[in-house]
């Protein structure tokens, strides 16, 4: 694991010290029980707001610097950044808090370089009796459920939902006049954005950006899909171009029940391999407020359908907690304990359940993973020393989408800007402790279609620097039938609130030594050049000067790409799966573990199974490489770099890049 300087704890948080010796000094809240098994209810491991912050660099040997904690509980209880392994094989630390346990005392320089990851006061230790909120960041006090608190805590709930929906509103209405703006500099180069630029108000670099006409492409069947109906079911998308959908379910280790879709192919049928088992699984996260329904309204061009038609891939969507109205083993969705998360839970307990139920539905040991903004930077933390590091080992391939490590310029702008001022306790007043915006799934459940989905556009689209230019205009009211899904107003303080993603500027510690170990696995990174919310060159410029052991195996930049584009775009199979599948250089196909019948005929490599894909015509006419002459090419180089010898599964279990 490197040096002790190396083995500290990477993911920022949002507890700060005061907040510690507040509670530990008997001056605050009444800790909760510490948890000392990952195996215990959620309530003690959830993060809530926490997200903001570094831990305590102050912290000694063997003290917790989590609020929750009581110093009391801990001098009874000795922690261990290394945690335990748990049924699912996978050692976690003790808890989400044990996240900032120390077991080496760090140096005075490493606590220097990190106190400016120190939280300042979020207002908890303000007060002098119990109130209805933990300093965890969002669950109350159960020991006092009493008819006054709830009843504290709905007229808490009521003033968040008027002042987070005139937010919302807000926003909203902000959104439609810079699209007035824009469509009145199109008539008049008035120099209204560099008005705008200087206010804050408009990316830096783009400006008022005005989207060019979106072009038809010549494989669009626009009468095909004219009788499309806009409904809230993935397995509606499926059925209209020949798939199935089969609705799953997994339990977290933290007692959240998550919705996993397992893609079919009804028309090509899934061959079995020597072994009896289907093809090589793949995994795809979606981004924040989003779900799996991200990954199959591109009708036959979604990611999930292509790959699991042309790659013959075993395709399963994860979803994080909270969508789909699932729920929990304990608590309703009503109660504050379920939405007490960030994401350091979906790091901690989301991933590895998925990746687990992945390998135990397919029996494959190792899977490929593809995530898109926080799905694949949930993975990015999750791999990280002294967190979840052994899931690397159950990965060949790991696919970043506009991958969010490092914050891009538009989170200096508003209404970014203004959302970074407020502490836990302002936050908390204005957006309650449950899900953020809770008018968004009102508007989810009772807004007729066409209108949910052009006021849902015009909301990120401003928030998030997005237009439909590479868009076919057709699909943007389905891709918004599933957009925004419900996420915990903690989650989004982690992002956007004081001392959170948009001001620390990164998800990790940058100035940490070290990130990842010999099992992170090999990653492939898709980023695009009008994507202004993340930044990709920072995450590149690490892993080329201090990750040494990351395999970075592409790097891809898409000038014209926006945020979403590598899987909403009209191009985006040109731009982004055909590299997936089967490009030039490493991929899924040339990591993944081999199929029995690619292992036999006296050490010679023989070709995959997998037909000839359709669109090679179309790649040749374009002048492109055709897929099965570069696989054959890739595998003729294994041959030659092998010797002629056939790699074994074991070689491809401890990974082709060491």
């Amino acid at each position: 694991m490197g040096s002790k300087e190396e083995q500290q704890p990477l993911l920022l948080d949002a507890r700060s010290s005061q907040d510690s010796r507040s509670n530990a000094n008997g001056n605050g809240f009444k800790p909760a029980a510490p948890r000392l098994s990952s195996t215990s209810g959620s309530s003690s491991s959830s993060s809530g707001a926490g997200g903001a912050s570094y831990f305590n660099p102050n912290g000694s040997g063997n003290g917790s610097l989590d609020s929750t904690y009581s110093s009391r509980a801990l001098s009874q209880s000795s922690a261990s950044t290394t945690g335990v392994e748990t049924p699912d094989g996978i050692a976690r630390p003790l808890s989400a808090a044990s996240l900032r346990v120390r077991v080496e005392k760090q140096s005075q320089a490493t606590a220097d370089a990190l106190a400016m990851y120190n939280r300042p006061p979020n207002g908890f230790e303000d007060y002098e009796e119990p109130d209805i909120w933990t300093p965890r960041g969002g669950a109350p006090l159960y020991a006092q459920h009493s008819l006054y608190w709830r009843l504290r805590l709905a007229w808490s709930q009521l003033l968040a939902l008027i002042l987070s929906s005139s937010f919302l509103i807000f926003i909203i209405v902000w959104a439609l006049s810079i699209q007035v703006i824009a469509a009145l500099l199109r008539l008049a180069p008035w120099p209204f954005s560099r008005v705008f630029i200087a206010l804050g108000l408009l990316p830096p670099e783009g400006g008022v950006r005005l989207p060019p006409t979106n072009k038809d492409r010549e494989w669009d069947d626009h009468k095909r899909w004219k009788k499309e109906k806009l409904v809230k079911d993935v397995r509606y998308y499926a059925s209209t171009c020949g798939f199935e959908i089969v609705n799953e379910q997994v339990e977290t280790e933290d007692g959240f029940y998550l919705r996993v879709n397992r893609i079919i192919d009804k028309e090509a049928q899934l061959g079995r391999h020597a072994d009896g088992k289907g093809g090589f699984p793949v995994l795809i996260m979606h981004g924040l407020f989003q779900s799996s329904g991200s990954f199959v309204t591109s009708e036959e061009r979604s990611l999930a359908f292509w790959l699991a038609r042309h790659g013959k891939y075993q395709v399963f969507l994860g979803n994080n907690r909270g969508v789909f109205d699932m729920g929990h083993r304990k608590y309703s969705r009503s109660d504050p304990r379920f939405w007490d998360w960030n994401i350091r839970d979906l790091a901690l307990y989301d991933l590895p359940a998925l990746v687990d139920y992945v390998r135990r539905t397919t029996g494959y040991d190792k899977i490929a993973f593809i995530g898109h903004s926080q799905g694949n930077g949930t993975m990015f933390i999750s791999l990280s020393l002294n967190m979840v590091p052994d899931l690397g080992t159950k990965l060949t391939y790991f696919g970043a989408l506009a991958p969010a490590v490092f914050a891009g310029p538009l989170t200096t702008c508003f209404p970014f800007t203004a959302l970074s001022t407020m502490d836990w306790q302002t936050w908390r007043r204005f957006f309650g402790v449950l899900d953020f915006i809770p008018l968004m799934k009102i508007s989810y459940d009772l807004c007729p279609a066409y209108p949910y989905a052009l006021l849902g556009y015009q909301m990120f689209a401003f928030l998030f620097a997005w237009t439909d230019a590479n868009w076919l205009p057709r699909r943007k009211a389905k891709m918004f039938r599933f957009t925004p899904q419900p996420v915990s107003s903690a989650s989004i303080f982690w992002w956007a609130g004081k001392e959170g993603f948009a001001t620390r500027g990164c998800t990790l510690d940058p100035n940490a030594p070290r990130w990842y170990d010999g099992r992170f696995p090999p990653v492939s990174i898709y980023s695009g050049g009008m994507d202004f919310l993340v930044l990709t060159d920072p995450l590149i410029k690490r892993f080329q000067e201090q990750e040494e052991d990351v395999r970075l195996i592409r790097w891809k930049r898409q000038e014209e790409a926006e945020h979403c584009d590598h899987f909403w775009a009209a191009d985006a199979v040109e731009w982004c799966f055909y590299d997936i599948l089967a490009g030039s250089t490493e991929d899924i196909e040339a990591t993944r573990l081999r199929y029995p019948e690619e292992l036999e005929g006296n050490g010679k490599a023989s070709a995959r199974i997998i037909s000839v894909f359709e669109e090679d015509v179309a790649r040749k006419t374009n002048g492109l490489p055709q897929i099965s002459t570069l696989t054959n090419k890739n595998l003729a180089r294994e041959a030659e770099q092998d010797g002629d010898q056939t790699p074994t599964n074991a070689s491809f279990n401890k990974g082709r890049f060491e």
